[in-house]
This record gives C-alpha cells, sequence and structure tokens, in this order.
C-alpha cells in the first residue's frame, strides 16, 4: 500500500502547488483547501478537470481553481478566481470579457481595451471607466472573461493558460476586477 501512496504522489499534477507557492510568495494569506468543496464542482467548466482549489483570506478573491483539459496535444490549463456574493445566486448567464482594441486590425498596437457583455450597466460602467485596469490590461497582454456561477454564489474571473509564473503580475488586477464586481465591500 506505501508504495502505491507515493507513487500515486510522484505522478500527481502539481500546478496547484506551484500557484500556490507564488502567492504565498507575494504575501497572499493562501491555503491549500480540501478537495471536494462544493466551490471546486461547481465552478468547473463542462469536460474539465479540477486540480484542486486554494482558499484566500483577507482578500476580495476568496479562491483560487486551477483546471485543465486533456486534449491529444497535451494539458491546457485555466484558472478561475472565485469572488463570493450572495446576489448571483438568481443571476445566471451574466458574462463580460475584456477586449483588446487594435489601432490597425490584427497587426497594430493595443490602444485601448473595451469590457463587452451583459453584467449590468453599473459594473459595465465601472470597468470601462478604470483606466488603471484598462493600462495593465495593455501592458500585461491580456485577456479576461468575468462570469456568474449561481449554484454557489459567486463571480469567476476567468484566465485561460497556466498562470504559475504570471500570478505576480496579474494579482493585483484580479484583486481590481473583483472589487468591481462587489462595490459594496471595503477591503
Amino acid at each position: 500500500m506505501g508504495f502505491f501512496d507515493g507513487t500515486k504522489e510522484a505522478l500527481r499534477d502539481k500546478k496547484r502547488d506551484s500557484v500556490y507557492t507564488n502567492l504565498t510568495g507575494l504575501g497572499v494569506d493562501a491555503r491549500l483547501a480540501e478537495r471536494g468543496l462544493r466551490e471546486e464542482k461547481a465552478s468547473i467548466p463542462r469536460w474539465h478537470r479540477s486540480l484542486g482549489l486554494i482558499e484566500i483570506r483577507k482578500s476580495p478573491i476568496n479562491f483560487v481553481h486551477v483546471i485543465y483539459i486533456q486534449t491529444r496535444y497535451g494539458r491546457h490549463y485555466r484558472t478561475l478566481y472565485l469572488t463570493n456574493d450572495p446576489s448571483v445566486y438568481d443571476k445566471a448567464g451574466l458574462k463580460a470579457r475584456s477586449k483588446r482594441v487594435k489601432e490597425l486590425p490584427v497587426i497594430g498596437k493595443v490602444k485601448d481595451v473595451v469590457w463587452e457583455g451583459n453584467l449590468g450597466e453599473s459594473i459595465m460602467q465601472r470597468l470601462n471607466e478604470d483606466q488603471y485596469l484598462k493600462q495593465e490590461l495593455i501592458r500585461l497582454r491580456h485577456d479576461v472573461k468575468v462570469g456568474t456561477c449561481p449554484d454557489i454564489g459567486s463571480w469567476k474571473i476567468e484566465v485561460e493558460g497556466y498562470l504559475a509564473k504570471q500570478v505576480s503580475d496579474k494579482w493585483d488586477v484580479y484583486k481590481i476586477i473583483a472589487r468591481h464586481l462587489q462595490p459594496q465591500r471595503k477591503w
């Protein structure tokens, strides 16, 4: 029995552990969450597999969820940043995404970031008017999707790619987006 337990641990995908290490290195109060929490099951898109949650304390972001999809070309990773908000229990299907606007199509330099979606006028207005957020998204060359998880009462900020190395640059951007989704909270 001991041999197989050690083999299983050696073969386990450790991407979640890398993200956790980088977050704690930034000074974020985080811990690896138990497997099987309802947030882990409900926030995962179809056909994806979970590597588990990282619980975040003292932040507008409550959980970081590392997931992947296995294709014939390998594993493709996504990271979901979850922020609890009981008001989204009855708001299924709300989503938005950032879109980079270029001077010239395809090859031009990015001149602006515009948020498109159906999150409601006040949230969309706050996202579109935040100049610091726009400048950071342009600098990081990064697109973000935002949506609701009404079954667990959370907003999700979805990012494609394995972000263990990039968390340090982008963590503040995700916190800003989470604050815009929940303006009544004070952090």
